[in-house]
């Protein structure tokens, strides 16, 4: 797994249905790359494990459902951790309103 990496294809062997597919999902909900989007449905698309790393937030904004991953994974600091969104969302907020802010 490539964390907060933002692909826009797959080569050789990467589309065997004998891959998993780890998806970050706050990174994909941020990308405004069109190939990635792209390349996302397309993995969707292929018979083969998916797994979705902050599910919540991709689910939110996209079209898929959480059924349409066969496993879903949060990364905490400890297991009473909760994971909120807060600062990403003002993070990301403050980054449209400058003249700038970087894609991953």
């Amino acid at each position: 797994m490539i964390k907060q990496t933002v692909r826009n294809k797959l080569v050789g062997d990467e589309f065997s249905r004998n891959n998993i597919f780890i998806l970050d999902g706050i990174v994909t909900r941020r990308s405004s790359d069109e190939k990635h989007l792209q390349l996302v449905r397309e993995m969707m698309n292929m018979p083969c494990i998916k797994v979705v790393e902050h599910p919540d937030m991709f689910v939110q904004h996209s079209e898929y459902k959480i059924e349409d991953f066969d496993y879903i994974i949060e990364l905490r600091h400890h297991t009473d951790e909760e994971i909120t969104y807060e600062i990403m969302e003002k993070n990301h907020m403050s980054e449209s309103d400058s003249f700038g802010g970087f894609n991953f």
